[in-house]
């Protein structure tokens, strides 16, 4: 997805703020990190990752829910 909106994260200007990507716990940002550089060297000067929230134990006790249940903003 990256790559085909490659000239978008090119044209934006550093003077505003940056996108912000969610993402859940299961990916290893320095990983991504590393590859999307690879791509576009400034890319990090544009974007910025965001965790999404995991549902605690608690919270999965009252929704009645146990073992993996998707992050709050699925």
């Amino acid at each position: 997805m990256l790559t085909l909106n490659i000239d978008y994260f090119k044209s934006k200007p550093v003077n505003i703020p940056k996108i912000a990507i969610l993402l859940d716990h299961g990916y290893h940002l320095d990983y991504l990190i590393e590859k999307l550089e690879q791509v576009y060297p400034q890319i990090m000067t544009k974007i910025t990752f965001e965790r999404s929230t995991k549902p605690s134990k608690h919270e999965k006790e009252v929704q009645g829910k146990s073992g993996f249940v998707p992050a709050i903003a699925r």
